[in-house]
């Protein structure tokens, strides 16, 4: 289990990968992911899910993730899976995000 909390994050805060790289910032908090704003290394917002983060100190988010597989993630589009249930294209980034899919036969009792 983490040692940081939904609640530790915050808008402004510093996003780093796990080579170091500046990601970004934080520009906002949401419940199942978290928003930076794209700039000179990504040229679309990405929706990053908790299940990324390695560490939340001092204002800084460490990403599990490298520069360059954060680059490669899909995540420009956050996932909303109870407002579009039943929505193919949404279950596809809901999984992607580690959201809770009720279709899931391999773990149906995984909490939503």
């Amino acid at each position: 289990m983490p040692d940081w909390s939904q609640q530790d994050l915050h808008p402004h805060m510093q996003v780093y990968s796990s080579d170091n790289q500046k990601v970004g910032h934080v520009a906002e908090v949401y419940e199942d992911s978290f928003l930076v704003r794209k700039g000179l290394l990504f040229s679309k917002d990405r929706y990053f899910p908790y299940s990324a983060i390695a560490a939340v100190e001092n204002d800084r988010v460490q990403l599990s993730l490298s520069l360059d597989e954060a680059r490669q993630m899909e995540w420009e589009k956050r996932p909303d899976y109870k407002a579009h249930l039943g929505d193919p294209l949404q279950l596809f980034y809901d999984r992607g995000h580690g959201i809770h899919d009720p279709f899931d036969e391999l773990n149906p009792d995984q909490p939503s």
